[in-house]
């Protein structure tokens, strides 16, 4: 199975938050570097676990839209959109650069880039930033625009 396919499989997992099904993509040293700015990297299955339930505990909705991605070798990197819609209605949605790293098929590093300030913005306004809908416009290769 090509990783991109792995990928797209926890995708749908995470969509449906069956956090069960995600944690089955994760390598069990899995290293997690989200680089907005709100914390240390992750590392381990335990805390990616952790935090993932954190997560999940505030989304009503995911709509994770993967535009475009490269794959070489053990290697993906992508480019995406995240967007939540909040428990609380709030709705949040930021664009992203990402790297995977395979090992056994499974994802032992995860970076990722993107703007935290559209992340805090969005979270107090509950409104889509315009520069964040342009990618939310995008053709996409998951998510509601696929």
């Amino acid at each position: 199975m090509a990783n991109i396919e792995r990928l797209l499989s926890m995708i749908d997992a995470w969509a449906r938050q069956d956090l069960d099904a995600v944690m089955t993509f994760l390598h069990d040293d899995i290293e997690w570097n989200n680089s907005g700015g709100f914390g240390p990297v992750i590392k381990g299955k335990a805390a990616m676990r952790e935090a993932l339930d954190a997560m999940a505990a505030n989304i009503a909705e995911s709509r994770w839209r993967l535009f475009d991605y490269v794959e070489e070798g053990d290697r993906l990197w992508m480019e995406g959109a995240d967007e939540f819609i909040l428990k609380d209605g709030k709705r949040i949605a930021i664009p992203y650069m990402g790297m995977l790293e395979y090992e056994g098929g499974l994802i032992r590093y995860w970076r990722e880039y993107y703007n935290g300030y559209l992340h805090t913005t969005q979270g107090k306004t509950g409104e889509v930033a315009p520069e964040a809908q342009v990618m939310l416009d995008r053709p996409a290769i998951t998510g509601p625009k696929a």
